[in-house]
C-alpha cells in the first residue's frame, strides 16, 4: 500500500505540474497571433477609390478559397488568415483585371495592398506593417463586416497549411501588361504636330521589377503611304512607388524620334530644302518629382531637357512645378509655372475627377505613347531652326461638391518664336519663316514673340455610372487677320486681341457592348484663332470645332489571351477654325488654320 500511495502522489503532483503550466500557456503562449490579414484599396490611375471591384483570394494550391467585392470607398479585406501564400485577383468592368502571386500573409502583421486600374496597364504593390492600436475605424468596420473571409475557417481535404518563416522573395518581373497597336489615317505629318504618317504601328509594355520598380517602354513606327517621310520613335519610364503614395523617388521619363523630311522645291514661298532627304531628330529627358512638404500640401516639379536636330541644333532646359493647396471642404487652391516647352510632365500627372475621364484618357503610360510620334514645337525663324518656348504662370481653384466639380482657372504667357499653321497663297509671306516638309498641306510660320492671358471657368458633373459632362466659358488671347497687313507690306499678319471661348463635352459608356465615347465642341468668338493652352490646374482642355473618340471593345478571337479594340479619332470634323488672309485677287486668299482636320483609325490587342 506503501509503494501504491507514493506511486498515486507521485501522478498527481505530476498531473498538477501540467495543469500549472497549461493554465500558463494559455495566457501567454496561446494568446500569440497566429493569423494575419489582407487589407487593400481599389483605386484607378486617378487616385479614385473604385466600388464594387470583385476580389477573389486563391491559396498557393490556386484554388479558389474565398471572394467579396469592395466598398464604396473601395477598401476589401481578408481577415484571420493562416500563414502561408496566397494569391489575389482583382476584376473591374472597363479595366484590365490585375493580379499578384505569392503573396506573403504572416502570423500578427497586415498585408497591406495597393491596386491601381486603367485600362490598359494595371498594377498591385505589396507592403507589411504590424497592427497597432492606431488602426482607423473603417479598417476595423471592413474587418467585422466582410463576409468572404469566413469560408478561409473550413479547409478542404488534403490542403496544408504551413508557416512561412524564410523572408519572401518578390518575383523579378511581376503585373506585365502589353499593347500592339495599328492605326491608319490622313491626318498630315507636320499639320498636327504628329509624326504618325499615313500608316503606322506601335507597341506599350509595363512590368514591375522586383516588385518595387516600374518599367514602362513603348515605340512606334510609322510610314507615309505616298513618297513621304516614315517616323520612329521610342520611350522609357522609370518610376518607383511601392506604397502607392507620393513619389519616393524622381519619375525618369527618355524619349528619342526622329522624322524624314522630305526635300524638294519649297511649298509657295518657303525656304527651299536642296537636299533629297532631311531628318528631324529630338532626344528629351524629363525628371518628375513629387511630395507632401506639409498636411494638406501637395508638390509637383522637375524639369526637362530637349535638343533638336533639324539642319541646325536647338536645345533648351524647361522647368516645371505646380503646388496644390487643399482646405478640406472650402477646396482646392492650385498654382503651377512652367517655362520652355509643352509641361507634358504635369499633364500626365493631371488628377482627373471622374472614373470615365481618367479611363478614356489612358494612364500615364498610354498617355506617353500617345505622343511618341509628336515632333518638337518647330518653327523656323529668320532661317534658323526654332523652337517655340512659353513662359506659362496660372493659378486655379477647384472644389468638389457631390458628384459636381467646379473649376477656375487664370493664366498669363510670354511666348516666343510663335508657331501659326497657314495654307494657300503663302507667297506674301518671308519664306524665312516658312517650315515645310515637302508633304503637308500646310506650313508653320512663325510670328515672332507674343503674351497674352486668360481665364476659364468649368463645370463637370458626374450623371451616373456612364455618363460625364463638362462645360466651360472663358477669354483668352486671340489673333484675327490684321486689316493693315493687304495694304502695308510691313504690318504684321495677325492682330491680338482678347477673345471668347466656349467648350462643351461629355464621356459616355454603352453598358452591353462597352463602347466608349468622347465627345467635345469648342467655339470662339468672331471666327479668331486662339493658340492652345495646356490647362494645368484643372481638367477642361478647349479644343476648336468638333472631335469624337470612339473605343469600341472586341472579343477575343480563337481563345487569344487579352482582348481587341477598335478606335477611331475624329478631329475638326466641321473644318472650323480656317481664318481666310485676303492677299489680291480672287482665288489667291491665305488661310490661317487653327486645327486641321484629320480622321484616324486603329485596331489595339492588349494583353
Amino acid at each position: 500500500m506503501t509503494g501504491f500511495a507514493s506511486k498515486h502522489l507521485a501522478a498527481s503532483v505530476l498531473l498538477s505540474g501540467l495543469l500549472a503550466i497549461s493554465v500558463h500557456a494559455s495566457a501567454g503562449d496561446l494568446s500569440l497571433p497566429v493569423t494575419g490579414n489582407v487589407l487593400g484599396t481599389v483605386e484607378n490611375a486617378g487616385g479614385v477609390p473604385q466600388m464594387g471591384a470583385t476580389v477573389q483570394l486563391f491559396n498557393k494550391f490556386e484554388r479558389l478559397i474565398a471572394k467579396t467585392i469592395t466598398g464604396s470607398d473601395g477598401r476589401f479585406a481578408f481577415a484571420s488568415l493562416p500563414s502561408d501564400l496566397y494569391s489575389v485577383r482583382v476584376s473591374l468592368s472597363s479595366y484590365l483585371p490585375v493580379a499578384r502571386d505569392r503573396i506573403a500573409v504572416k502570423a500578427g502583421v497586415d498585408s497591406l495592398l495597393q491596386v491601381h486600374v486603367a485600362s490598359l496597364l494595371s498594377n498591385m504593390e505589396v507592403t507589411y506593417a504590424i497592427p497597432t492600436a492606431a488602426m482607423t475605424n473603417d479598417w476595423k468596420w471592413v474587418l467585422r463586416s466582410s463576409p468572404a473571409t469566413r469560408a478561409i475557417t473550413r479547409f478542404l481535404p488534403g490542403e496544408e497549411s504551413s508557416s512561412q518563416n524564410a523572408e519572401i522573395l518578390p518575383k523579378i518581373f511581376s503585373g506585365t501588361h502589353a499593347m500592339v497597336s495599328l492605326s491608319g489615317g490622313d491626318s498630315s505629318v507636320i499639320d498636327m504636330d504628329s509624326g504618325r504618317g499615313d500608316m503606322g504601328t506601335g507597341f506599350v509594355v509595363s512590368t514591375n521589377i522586383l516588385g518595387k520598380n516600374l518599367l514602362q517602354l513603348g515605340g512606334n513606327y510609322a510610314q507615309s503611304t505616298t513618297s513621304g517621310p516614315s517616323a520612329l520613335g521610342l520611350i522609357a519610364i522609370y518610376s518607383r512607388d511601392p506604397s502607392g503614395g507620393p513619389q519616393e523617388s524622381p519619375e525618369v521619363t527618355l524619349s528619342v524620334s526622329q522624322l524624314g523630311l522630305v526635300g524638294g522645291p519649297p511649298l509657295s514661298g518657303a525656304t527651299a530644302l536642296n537636299t533629297s532627304t532631311l531628318a528631324v531628330r529630338a532626344m528629351s529627358l524629363s525628371i518628375y518629382q513629387a511630395m507632401d512638404p506639409v498636411d494638406n500640401v501637395h508638390l509637383e516639379y522637375g524639369m526637362s531637357g530637349e535638343s533638336v536636330d533639324y539642319l541646325q541644333r536647338s536645345a533648351h532646359v524647361s522647368p516645371f512645378a505646380r503646388l496644390t493647396v487643399s482646405g478640406g471642404k472650402a477646396g482646392k487652391i492650385i498654382a503651377a509655372y512652367s517655362d520652355g516647352s509643352r509641361p507634358d510632365a504635369l499633364s500626365a500627372h493631371q488628377q482627373r475627377q471622374g472614373v470615365l475621364q481618367q479611363d478614356n484618357r489612358g494612364d500615364d503610360l498610354a498617355a506617353a505613347a500617345n505622343g511618341l510620334g509628336r515632333l518638337p514645337q518647330l518653327s523656323y525663324g529668320n532661317h534658323r531652326l526654332a523652337l517655340q518656348r512659353t513662359a506659362s504662370y496660372e493659378v486655379g481653384y477647384q472644389k468638389i461638391v457631390g458628384s459636381r466639380t467646379y473649376s477656375v482657372s487664370m493664366f498669363y504667357e510670354d511666348v516666343s518664336n510663335g508657331r501659326v499653321n497657314v495654307a494657300g497663297n503663302t507667297d506674301v509671306l518671308s519664306g524665312g519663316n516658312l517650315l515645310s516638309d515637302g508633304v503637308s498641306k500646310t506650313l508653320i510660320y512663325d510670328i515672332g514673340r507674343y503674351k497674352r492671358n486668360g481665364a476659364l471657368a468649368s463645370i463637370s458633373q458626374n450623371l451616373g455610372e456612364f455618363v460625364d459632362a463638362s462645360v466651360a466659358f472663358g477669354g483668352m488671347g486671340g489673333f484675327n487677320t490684321n486689316s493693315n497687313f493687304r495694304s502695308d507690306p510691313g504690318a504684321a499678319l495677325l492682330d491680338q486681341r482678347m477673345r471668347t471661348v466656349a467648350n462643351a463635352g461629355f464621356d459616355a459608356k454603352i453598358p452591353r457592348s462597352g463602347t466608349k465615347l468622347v465627345a467635345n465642341y469648342g467655339w470662339t468668338s468672331g471666327g479668331a484663332f486662339v493658340p492652345s493652352h495646356i490647362f494645368t490646374t484643372q481638367n477642361v482642355d478647349v479644343a476648336p470645332g468638333l472631335n469624337l473618340l470612339v473605343r469600341q471593345p472586341l472579343p477575343a478571337l480563337f481563345g487569344m489571351p487579352g482582348h481587341l479594340e477598335v478606335t477611331a479619332d475624329l478631329r475638326n470634323l466641321l473644318a472650323q477654325g480656317y481664318m481666310p488672309v485676303s492677299t489680291g485677287g480672287e482665288g489667291h486668299n491665305l488661310l490661317v488654320v487653327q486645327s486641321p482636320r484629320g480622321l484616324r483609325g486603329g485596331v489595339n490587342f492588349i494583353f
